[in-house]
């Protein structure tokens, strides 16, 4: 166990601060995820012990405020993980009782351990486990401990799955109904139950050993918990071995949950468990480590923690079975009801470079949405295909109306559901998984039709003005604090993000048709109007080459950031101080992150520069440093993913040291919970993808598209060594660059870029080139 492979908690932790600590040494491997809360944890104010698997949500309904409010929400799944101890009959009160406490995360080997100390009238007690989830037999998870006392006795371990859990991780979700399953019967090593609405049948098992001894079934005197329970002498310093193993199965994905969960635990065992679980890491961090020496040593475990994080968020031996994507928590925890947002245009390029098929697993989730993406647009007054900003189970909006203000406790308008710029990021993953892969069959599979329908819905939106331009108004762009016009409906005019990645999406459709790509479905009226589109897009740039967020942003009211910062601290969540004061963030130059500049994170500055003079507008040379000091001074930096985006701006204007201070802050938004306690909701899975991102395509400038591999470092001077591998169009590359030298190596011949010059790999040879 090395101190740069995990992240290790030495103190006993209260409130968010112990759920966020639980929610970053979570386990999982794409199908299930384990937070990872100790195994004698109820739910507490300082514990939440969640359980979940990929694609299981359940529907319940509220009254809040006259309304009834329908929340589909991802499922808590029955805790079996569950121990009570007693000594000479008395319980073991870990919760109150606790002396000491260790607790890592090892990402190296993929195993997270506790020891609690705890005082009991006898002396002391010493429990420790180490949790494992088997990555290739996906349904299996177990763990393993010890139990050590200074003082002889009766020890009763009872060991439960306790069906009586509900969702209770997000405080403010309480107000709405919880109870998201019912037992429905409880029989040894089983306990079946079923979603409330969605009559989905989860299938919870477990066996325990204790010293060698298999604990027998008991009558735990509640209808929703099974227990398992045995009674065995503890010799002071003589410890006692325990392991549970437990099998989760669901019908979405599994035919016979109950009889498949009960034939996989008679199979399962702890050395298998463990043996797929050490192969599978290992063969992750063979190609997926990133290396960074540097005197900031954080920098090095949270880079790890983020690749450990992404690869249980999914990953191709379970994800090729499901019908799921990767929400923006991941399944670590109950943050925004475990909904698919956009954040799987942070993560999917991750993905595509290195472990592809996860990629492409992915990807059909949302090609099996597309009939419901069709009947979103419909229910609109659309056309074509409208991805919803929060997706669940079958592809339906699951954006709620009202969303609760937790500075003033109100219920206001939400109009997020209007960031239609989701179905742009769609179609930009497919586009980064076939330029990284050059595998085109995704298209053929039903991606052309992802993309032509999704085209249909924005050209549908474009309307032509008297200007001349074509405009689309109802939308939002990333930045949520602006959803609407001062006393209008909600929606603004003409983003520019969403209107550069449009016209963007258009000429990749022409590309396509141009490669024998049949897109005719389009319609040869939609053609037509497409390739006006694309070169008649609204802009507004003002004389300083500026490029406004949205069509009216430039009159908005300035905001003295300053003073607002000495009256309420932190102001990410400038919004809510701004309603709460009875004024509207829609009225201010106040926006919540990276918007106009996101088109540069996804396409690269070049690309943007290009895709503005295509629609007849014109930047001067510095437009880059322009846009990027103007929406800086206005940007509060109230999602996580924000501070990358100006990051990889910084980088590309050779700024690498305030582009490294950005990353330092991003890539630790989850370890430090630089949000004020929203990572006891789940980790933020998009920042996790986006700082990889910054590291390995900005600060080691990898560019892959159009069938090349090209790299332009620009290190920072802190940096003795950036070293790691990608993965393009069938070739694995190893790239090595030191203060003075690039060192690449591929395990086939192929030609690259370095610095714009090119160069032929040999396989398996080791090429150095001067760093510029």
């Amino acid at each position: 166990m090395r101190a740069d492979w995990m992240i290790k908690y030495e103190t006993l932790e209260t409130g968010k601060r112990a759920y966020g600590q639980e929610s970053l040494m979570t386990l999982g491997n794409g199908y299930l995820g384990w937070r990872g809360a100790p195994v004698w944890a109820k739910f507490s104010d300082n514990h939440y012990p969640g359980l979940y698997v990929a694609g299981v949500f359940n529907r319940t309904h509220t009254e809040v405020a006259g309304h009834d409010v329908e929340n589909e929400d991802m499922v808590n799944l029955p805790n079996p993980q569950l121990i009570q101890l007693y000594v000479n009959d008395v319980a073991v009160d870990f919760e109150n009782q606790s002396l000491e406490r260790q607790s890592y995360i090892d990402f190296e080997n993929g195993k997270q351990v506790d020891q609690y100390t705890v005082k009991v009238a006898e002396g002391l007690l010493t429990l420790t486990t180490e949790k494992y989830v088997d990555p290739i037999n996906f349904h299996q998870l177990a763990f393993e401990g010890q139990i050590e006392t200074d003082f002889d006795g009766q020890l009763r371990f009872e060991s439960l799955i306790d069906g009586s859990v509900l969702n209770q991780n997000v405080e403010r979700y309480c107000a709405f109904d919880s109870k998201e399953f019912d037992v429905v019967s409880t029989d040894k090593e089983l306990l079946l139950a079923k979603t409330r609405t969605t009559d989905i049948e989860l299938a919870v098992a477990a066996r325990t050993r204790v010293a060698g001894q298999t604990l027998a079934a008991e009558n735990s005197g509640h209808p929703e918990i099974l227990m398992q329970a045995g009674h065995f002498d503890i010799k002071a310093h003589e410890p006692l071995s325990f392991e549970k193993v437990m099998v989760l199965a669901s019908s979405y994905e599994t035919k016979g949950a109950g009889d498949f969960a009960r034939a996989e635990l008679n199979k399962a065992s702890l050395e298998s468990i463990k043996a797929n679980n050490t192969a599978y890491w290992k063969k992750v961090w063979e190609t997926g480590d990133i290396v960074i020496s540097t005197d900031n040593k954080d920098l090095q475990v949270m880079t790890r923690m983020n690749i450990f994080h992404i690869h249980q968020a999914a990953q191709h031996e379970a994800n090729q079975f499901l019908d799921a994507s990767v929400g923006s928590r991941g399944l670590t925890g109950e943050g925004y009801r475990g909904h698919i947002f956009w954040d799987e245009i942070f993560v999917v390029p991750y993905y595509a470079a290195n472990e592809p098929e996860t990629a492409r697993d992915l990807l059909r989730y949302r090609i099996n949405r597309l009939a419901a993406a069709q009947a979103n647009a419909q229910v609109d007054g659309e056309r074509g295909a409208m991805f919803p900003w929060q997706s669940g189970m079958v592809g339906d909006e699951q954006a709620q109306f009202v969303h609760l203000n937790t500075v003033n406790n109100e219920w206001e308008p939400d109009n997020s559901r209007r960031q239609r710029h989701v179905s742009l990021a769609v179609t930009y993953n497919m586009w980064v998984y076939v330029q990284l892969t050059g595998d085109t069959s995704i298209l053929e599979e039903g991606g052309l039709d992802l993309l032509v329908e999704t085209t249909k819905f924005w050209l549908n939106k474009a309307t032509l003005g008297q200007d001349g331009r074509y405009h689309i108004a109802g939308v939002m762009g990333p930045d949520e604090y602006h959803e609407a016009y001062p006393g209008q409906e909600g929606g603004i005019r003409d983003n520019a993000y969403t209107n550069l990645m449009l016209t963007w999406q258009i000429n990749w459709l022409f590309d396509l048709q141009e490669q024998g790509f049949d897109v005719s479905a389009l319609g040869s009226e939609l053609l037509e109007k497409a390739n006006l589109v694309r070169q008649k897009l609204f802009l507004n740039v003002d004389e300083n080459g500026v490029i406004e967020q949205y069509d009216g942003f430039f009159d908005l009211k300035e905001v003295d950031f300053e003073a607002y910062a000495e009256k309420y601290g932190d102001i990410h969540r400038i919004d809510r101080f701004l309603k709460a004061e009875g004024l509207s963030p829609d009225d201010y130059k106040a926006v919540k992150q990276a918007d106009t500049l996101m088109t540069i994170y996804n396409l690269g500055h070049q690309k943007m520069h290009d895709l503005v003079e295509q629609l007849g507008y014109q930047l001067p040379e510095h437009w880059l440093e322009v846009n990027r000091d103007y929406y800086v001074a206005c940007t509060v930096h109230g999602s996580t993913t924000s501070r990358p985006v100006f990051g990889g701006v910084g980088v590309q204007l050779g700024e690498t040291e305030d582009a490294l201070d950005a990353l330092i802050v991003a890539i630790g938004s989850d370890y430090y919970d630089i949000q004020g306690g929203t990572t006891a909701e789940g980790v933020h899975i998009g920042v996790m993808g986006e700082t990889l991102e910054v590291i390995q395509n900005e600060f080691a400038g990898v560019v892959m598209r159009d069938g090349v591999f090209s790299i332009s470092p620009v290190m920072p001077d802190s940096w003795k060594l950036l070293q790691f591998t990608q993965r393009f169009r069938g070739v694995l590359i190893n790239i090595e660059i030191s203060d003075k030298m690039l060192r690449l190596t591929a395990d086939k011949n192929v030609t690259v870029f370095v610095y714009g010059q090119s160069a032929t790999l040999q396989a398996g040879k080791e090429t150095s080139f001067s760093l510029n």
